[in-house]
């Protein structure tokens, strides 16, 4: 088997869970937003990275820094874009905070 056998999209998902919890470890409800976002900003490094490297498949070539800029710029993008959704105001971590009975409600 190859890397280039594998589900990248799988791989990429099953490497985002596990370090969900290393990034985020440490965080509580007193967490400022900056520091969430700062988190947030380093897991879309760390997933750009690994994303460049499998979308070399089986051999790394030296296109990899472009690879690597490209695929960090835009997995930053999309995981700050995900905290924006519960950042700031009317995110749903600000409802939750103003009014516990509007915690399940999704922000307009």
């Amino acid at each position: 088997m190859k890397i280039a056998d594998l589900d990248m999209a799988e791989l990429i998902d099953a490497v985002g869970v596990a370090l969900v919890p290393v990034i985020f470890k440490g965080v509580e409800k007193e967490t400022p937003a900056y520091a969430l976002r700062e988190r947030a900003r380093l897991n879309g490094e760390i997933m750009g990275r690994f994303a460049a490297v499998l979308y070399c498949g089986d051999e790394v070539g030296t296109d990899i820094l472009e690879l690597i800029d490209l695929f960090t710029a835009h997995m930053r993008g999309k995981h700050l874009q995900s905290m924006d959704r519960f950042l700031g105001p009317g995110g749903a971590l600000s409802v939750l905070r103003h009014s516990p009975d509007q915690a399940l409600r999704t922000p307009k």
